[in-house]
């Protein structure tokens, strides 16, 4: 350690003033080690670097060092410097304080010595710390007005640097002077007003960090987390010196590398865990709202800034705290040692580490070692499992309230450098939309937003909402997009209702869904969402960029579909899109030309233009023209696109001869051939948006249809024969030559996405026929459906009642209604002479009204059904009731297992189940009890009000309603096997289907309206029952509660079909009668611009 002689550099100043000579071995500075620096007394300089941008000037080691043999004006010029200055007066307040020697670390370092330089930073808290007496020069202040600092606005600079926070915390005493020397006050005098200013604890300016209590009352050191948010606001000049100048307060040592930039806190953090066992080190950003980040480690202090009341435990502490408070089991903590538990290790694949961890869906949280002090919790992180990998996610994620036991698991968590960018852009193109009058509604969460197209995501804001609106019919859907560890993805939604962070998860269920994100090479993903009460829907089409790897393109239109439609997305490497074609393509060539990298052309036998559209036969090869698009453009009011349509002469073709060569590969055999081109051109359709929209005029009146965007044409083209293979290797041979009889062999034949139509999803379709296929059978038609006749065969309708009650969600909510009898009752409604037994594992029949109210019916013994479900809520154990829906659970009810626990596994499952979801819905409703001003709602009247609104005209059964809807079904049956139309018999499915729907809804709903009304009744009014009435209200909510948890894993975000066309059934929207109605608008039009070209001609 290098120290100034305090009065030999009073000596030699005074001597400088006086103008005397000052001997040549005269040493101001002086090294010591060992036992001799030990044996010294010093003082310390805690200060500010001087900017020379604003005049203030260091004094170095190699300043100090020729200070007596440089010359007189050089050494002026050293004198005048600020930082002379303050060593000067240091050494005067030494002096006056008894001290002979002073530590300054602007000039008792060599900076010019790597060495030397890593040694001092790794020893600079010790020196620090060993000093009798520190200075604090606040050179920006004047008096003491910063100590009030709920008063004062302006804090000293000094403060707010790096290095002073171990330069306040490690010697024992610290004098703050001005910036005239004088003092204001020591350490300890001050400490309330350095605390507040600083956020460090009074005990550890007072006591250090060694001696001071914790604010949780734990004698030892502060944790890491805690240590780090007191340095979150400091600066340094040096990004590194964030890291270095935390050395000391962390007990730790490692080599100074200046140029890694925020490695260097990297390379800390794992000298943490090499050294320690304080798992707060991973307990940064805790309270941030968003964003994610693929290293377990953080970038900088800055995000422990929220860290000041984290606390470090130790491992008994720990696992007696997850015993107590969090229910943890004993054979479960015995799975993890003590040993375990103390120890994790930095290896090649992540820190090797043994946390308490709760899994739900992709989410992990894991519970660390630390406890916060203030709210008095647990810390937790949330990992989203990605591969054989993980990365860390931030803010709220909605997630159930039963998730799984809490179990110990060893992760492996990520610490490397991030290898993805921090940011990336979605490209949105949808100029056409504003064709079907949809324009931009808003865009969520706030602070997103959409400048020229772009939408922006980082690992701060992780995903956006892209909402829009027509508002013509009020029409919304919403694009979502999301981003993360080098995953993105956008999808279509169609619910507004949802919040930002149920958007949130559903962005990041499809980030880590590995069937929505595109693969090699350079495909598009293709989505699309069918509108409600329409025969529209929206289609997402997106694009990953290999060669630039921070953008994407999202294109966004609106497609025409008659029903049946595809609902997941999927890759396709057929979609094209150069600075040649009008919007995106698909690519239909018979004949491919790998070397034209912005061309995709087919060998044709009959002359063509720019803009002909038509077919290609099934099974054929040959494009059958039908038309040309300039024939509608005065329709739509673009006359101008005729003269659009230019020469564009190709790069391929321009060769120095008026001789072309290119190579031909067929699909079919995959021969290579050789086609001759003279004074060929290229003419192409301009790429321009008055073309883009024309082509979306025209995706009604030409879907389907192929285009021709690009052809060649030239005096005499020639094709020659196949390539040999077997002889003479990759030459032609030249004796046989085919010249071609079309001036115009070449052309690029492609179909504009806006005209494709929404794929039929075959797995859908054949779903719905399903359902038609068991309705019949209930209601009794078998083989073919135009000729029904009885049911003879018993399996035939127990398989329809099984497949019904399972849509439903029968099974999985019988233990609150009981067995769902409709489905069971329908041939009877029908009135059908065949009747299989009923039987619900009950004893007992007795004669009753039919579901309809109009006769007698034989049914299963509807009072030990009411009887059995009145007792299911008296044995209810209130204070086990929800941890009864843990999958994991063993807890039973009375004597019998409580099947109906899985209702929260069974959540994700109803997805499919649409109206399962609606079933519990209605039985939630009913279960609702709120307490109000003045007392309690009278139970009975309070429950019958409830079920009496819930008696709506959409779920009342009407016996003769249905036999009437029967027939209607009938009837759309014949003319579903009649059709051969593809688009007629989807949108035929589509009604039939959700006619059945809403009836056997109506039944259903109807049924469980009936049964929850007496069920209610004889629970809340039953006079002989032990459990007093008011206990009776509050467990019924108590049920409502968790019934409505478990509805939210069956998210309403537009996505199921079913739903859909359930929803179009129940407001009278026939796809057929939309179908057939759009294309009488479009034979009319077609007329109209056919007048209007023949007018023009003429």
């Amino acid at each position: 350690m290098r120290l100034i002689d305090v009065v030999t550099m009073l000596d030699v100043e005074t001597r400088f003033d006086e103008k005397k000579k000052v001997p040549r071995t005269t040493k101001v500075l002086k090294e010591f080690y060992g036992p001799d620096l030990a044996e010294k007394e010093y003082a310390i300089l805690s200060h500010c670097w001087g900017v020379e941008k604003e005049g203030e000037q260091e004094v170095l080691f190699e300043d100090m060092k020729q200070l007596l043999i440089m010359r007189d004006k050089e050494r002026k010029e050293i004198r005048g410097r600020t930082g002379y200055k303050k060593i000067v007066q240091t050494c005067r307040r030494a002096q006056k304080d008894g001290l002979e020697w002073v530590w300054i670390d602007t000039c008792c370092i060599n900076k010019e010595s790597s060495s030397e330089l890593s040694e001092a930073i790794n020893s600079m808290y010790k020196w620090y710390a060993n000093a009798e007496l520190c200075y604090a020069y606040l050179h920006d202040t004047l008096g003491d007005y910063w100590t009030n600092p709920r008063e004062s606005r302006a804090t000293p600079k000094w403060f707010s640097r790096g290095w002073t926070l171990q330069e306040l915390i490690a010697p024992k005493v610290v004098h703050f002077l001005d910036r005239k020397w004088e003092r204001i006050g020591d350490k300890a005098e001050l400490a309330w007003a350095l605390s507040e200013i600083t956020g460090i604890p009074d005990k550890v300016l007072k006591e250090g960090l060694q001696k001071a209590l914790s604010r949780a009352g734990n004698v030892g050191r502060p944790s890491v987390a805690q240590i780090m948010s007191w340095a979150a606001d400091r600066t340094t000049t040096r990004e590194e010196d964030r890291a270095y100048s935390l050395l000391g307060l962390l007990g730790v040592h490692m080599p100074m590398l200046y140029g890694e930039g925020k490695n260097a806190f990297r390379r800390l953090q794992l000298e943490i865990i090499r050294t320690s066992n304080d798992q707060s080190v991973f307990a940064w950003d805790c309270d941030r709202e968003s964003g994610w980040s693929d290293s377990i480690l953080a970038d900088d202090p800055g995000c422990f800034q929220d860290c000041g009341a984290v606390v470090a435990r130790d491992p008994e502490w720990f696992t007696n705290e997850l015993r107590v408070r969090y229910g943890m089991a004993d054979d479960e903590l015995s799975k993890c040692t003590q040993e375990q538990l103390r120890t994790f290790t930095v290896t090649n694949d992540g820190i090797q580490i043994w946390l308490p961890t709760e899994t739900f869906g992709l989410y992990t949280k894991v519970t660390l070692a630390c406890w916060h002090s203030h709210a008095e919790y647990l810390i937790t992180i949330r990992l989203v499992i990605c591969g054989s990998t993980c990365c860390r996610i931030f803010g709220y994620i909605p997630r159930p309230k039963y998730p799984g036991k809490l179990e110990f698991k060893q992760h492996f968590l990520p610490y490397k450098e991030t290898k993805y960018p921090s940011a990336f852009t979605f490209e949105l193109q949808d100029q056409t939309l504003s064709h079907d009058g949809f324009v931009l509604d808003r865009v969520i969460p706030d602070g997103v937003e959409v400048k020229d197209g772009l939408v922006t995501l980082s690992s701060d804001i992780d995903f956006a909402a892209v909402a829009y609106i027509r508002r013509r019919d009020d029409t919304r859907f919403l694009v979502l997009l999301g981003y993360c560890s080098g995953r993105r993805s956008a999808f279509p939604l169609l619910n507004f209702e949802q919040d930002p962070e149920s958007l949130r998860s559903r962005a990041f269920e499809r980030l880590f869904n590995s069937n929505h994100e595109p693969t090699y090479g350079d495909p598009h993903l293709m989505q699309h969402i069918h509108f409600c009460q329409s025969i529209e829907g929206v289609r997402v089409v997106y694009r990953t960029l290999y060669d630039w790897p921070v953008r994407c393109t999202v294109i966004i239109d609106i497609a025409k579909c008659a029903g049946c439609c595809t609902l997941d997305g999927r890759s396709t490497y057929d979609l094209v899109e150069t600075p040649r074609t009008p919007g995106l393509m698909w690519n239909c060539l018979l004949y491919e030309l790998p070397q034209t990298r912005d061309m995709s052309l087919s060998l044709m036998e009959s002359e063509l233009q720019p803009g002909d559209y038509g077919r290609v036969p099934q099974g054929g090869d040959k494009f059958r023209p039908e038309g040309n698009i300039i024939e509608f453009a005065a329709g739509v009011g673009l006359d101008a696109i005729e003269d659009d349509i230019r020469s564009i002469h190709s790069a391929e073709l321009a060769a120095a001869e008026s001789k072309a060569s290119i190579y031909l590969n067929t699909r079919r055999d995959s021969i290579r051939r050789r086609l001759d081109l003279y004074d060929g051109t290229s003419w192409s359709i301009p790429a321009n948006q008055q073309v883009v929209s024309l082509l979306h005029a025209l995706s009604s009146r030409l879907s389907g249809r192929l285009l021709v965007t690009t052809v060649i044409r030239c005096s005499d083209p020639c094709r020659g024969p196949r390539l040999y293979s077997t002889t003479r290797r990759g030459e032609f041979d030249m004796s046989a030559w085919q010249t071609l009889d079309t001036p115009t062999p070449l052309c690029s034949v492609m179909m504009p996405l806006i005209w494709r139509e929404i794929d039929l999803d075959q797995g859908f379709m054949t779903m719905l026929l399903k359902i038609i296929d068991n309705f019949s059978g209930l209601v009794g038609w078998v083989d073919r459906l135009d000729e029904p006749k009885q049911l003879t065969e018993s399996a035939t309708v127990e398989t329809a009642i099984e497949f019904f009650v399972r849509m439903f969600g029968g099974g999985d909510i019988r233990y609150f209604i009981g067995e769902i009898v409709f489905f069971r009752e329908l041939p009877r409604i029908m009135g059908l002479e065949y009747y299989t037994e009923l039987d619900a594992g009950m004893d007992g029949r007795y004669s009753t009204q039919d579901i309809s109210g109009s006769r007698e019916v034989t049914v299963i013994a509807h009072a030990q059904r009411i009887n059995a479900l009145v007792a299911f809520l008296k044995d209810i154990d209130d204070g086990t009731f929800g941890l009864q829906l843990n999958p994991e659970s063993d807890v039973q009810v009375g004597s019998r297992n409580t099947g109906w626990m899985t209702i929260w596994k069974s959540g994700s499952r109803w997805r499919s189940a649409p109206f399962a979801a609606q079933v519990l819905e209605l039985i939630a409703a009913a279960y609702g009890w709120k307490e109000r001003k003045g007392g309690t709602e009278p139970f009975g009247r309070l429950h019958c009000s409830l079920i009496a609104n819930l008696c709506s005209p959409d779920i009342e059964f009407d016996r003769c309603g249905f036999l009437s809807e029967v027939e209607q079904i009938k009837k759309w049956q014949e003319m579903l096997i009649r059709s051969n139309d593809v688009h007629e018999r989807r949108a035929l499915v589509e009604d039939t289907v959700g006619k059945i729907l809403l009836a056997c809804w109506r039944g259903v709903a109807s049924e469980i309206v009936r049964v929850l009304r007496e069920v209610l009744d004889r629970y809340v009014n039953n006079e002989a029952m032990e459990q007093q009435p008011k206990d009776r209200a509050p467990r019924l909510y108590n049920i409502r509660w968790v019934l409505k948890d478990a509805l939210k894993e069956i998210p309403d975000d537009g996505l199921n079909p079913m739903r859909r066309i359930l929803d179009d059934a129940t407001h009278g929207v026939l796809k057929h009668q939309l179908l057939l109605a759009e294309r009488a608008e479009l034979a009319s039009q077609s007329d109209e611009a056919r007048h209007t070209l023949q007018r023009k001609r003429d």
